[in-house]
């Protein structure tokens, strides 16, 4: 296992946008599965989901987010040195999201701004990405991150219908001298990418086996290697992607968290892929934060097969928050 750290980097703000429209999974479920609804529902801890409206992208989303976190930051349009946008099911595949984001927000044009596409893992890469620009440019850097699967998904697909949701994302990371390194750990099985994918004008096929297969080898022995070289720091939460809550809760007890410090987000509003763990901080961390200041260990994993874990830090201003968007 390689690690990196970055230094002098803080998370300011964490913003979830989530679509208004909220699925009753076992209604939803009962009409497709009418004989699998209710174990589903229990086996998966996924109650409701949430669902964009016809038309909404991932950008919409994220914008909305973002808005707000600028605006708990006291961030002006000049104060952002980059945008980076991650997502893997943005409808226009040019100009770049992160670009679209630029402009619907206003920021000047000296920001720099690119995409990320990695599902699962993306919020974590991106994280690190986030973290050398504010660093390096001593300016704020706007993490996006948001992804809209229903428009991916097979209605007739249980796997995928049971699980998959809607949800954008801001976080915004600025440079903060002297503060704790952040560190990462990256790995990936290309070999394995067929558990989860999405082709080109098609939907999002997963096997569920081989998804949880995964986790509970590469991704838990990645866990695991990466808290033995972090011995001695505490974590005030582990914060890790939200497929199903059964996974969530497994992946935690094989590395060590207990239930009280791990925060869950798919229960309420489903998976949402890499936005998952942004919105698991936007729900979780004002009751359990306290002042805003906390040691994260993230995780992230899925489609790739990819995974990418850290150790990141909130400062003690941190602004938390959710926007309905649609309402």
């Amino acid at each position: 296992m390689r690690t990196m750290e970055t230094p002098e980097a803080e998370i300011a703000a964490v913003f979830a946008a989530l679509p208004a429209r909220e699925v009753d999974n076992l209604e939803a479920l009962s009409r497709l599965c009418p004989d699998k609804a209710e174990a589903i529902v229990k086996t998966t801890g996924i109650a409701r989901r949430r669902i964009a409206a016809e038309g909404v992208t991932p950008v919409d989303l994220c914008v909305a987010a973002a808005r707000r976190a600028m605006e708990a930051c006291g961030l002006g349009k000049g104060d952002v040195a980059a945008v980076v946008f991650v997502s893997f099911t943005n409808p226009a595949r040019m100009p770049c999201g992160a670009a679209q984001a630029q402009a619907a927000l206003g920021l000047d044009s000296s920001v720099a701004a690119f995409d990320i596409s990695l599902a699962c893992s993306g919020y974590v890469y991106a994280l690190s990405a986030a973290a050398m620009f504010a660093q390096k440019t001593g300016g704020a850097v706007l993490l996006l991150d948001g992804d809209v699967q229903s428009a991916f998904v097979d209605n007739a697909d249980v796997a995928t219908t049971a699980v998959l949701a809607d949800a954008g994302s801001a976080t915004i990371v600025r440079p903060a001298v002297g503060a704790q390194p952040w560190k990462f750990a990256f790995a990936t099985y290309g070999e394995k990418g067929s558990a989860l994918q999405l082709g080109q004008g098609g939907k999002v096929k997963m096997d569920g086996f081989g998804v949880f297969r995964f986790a509970a080898e590469e991704v838990t022995a990645l866990m695991r290697g990466f808290l033995a070289e972090a011995a001695g720091e505490s974590f005030d939460a582990f914060v890790p992607h939200q497929p199903n809550a059964y996974m969530v809760r497994e992946l935690a007890r094989s590395v060590g968290f207990d239930q009280e410090r791990t925060w869950l987000s798919c229960d309420r509003v489903g998976n949402v892929s890499s936005a998952s763990i942004p919105v698991a901080i936007a729900l979780n961390a004002p009751s359990c934060l306290g002042g805003g200041a906390g040691r994260l260990a993230l995780c992230g994993f899925g489609g790739g097969l990819s995974a990418a874990v850290a150790a990141v830090s909130t400062c003690g201003d941190c602004a938390f928050g959710t926007v309905e968007h649609g309402k």
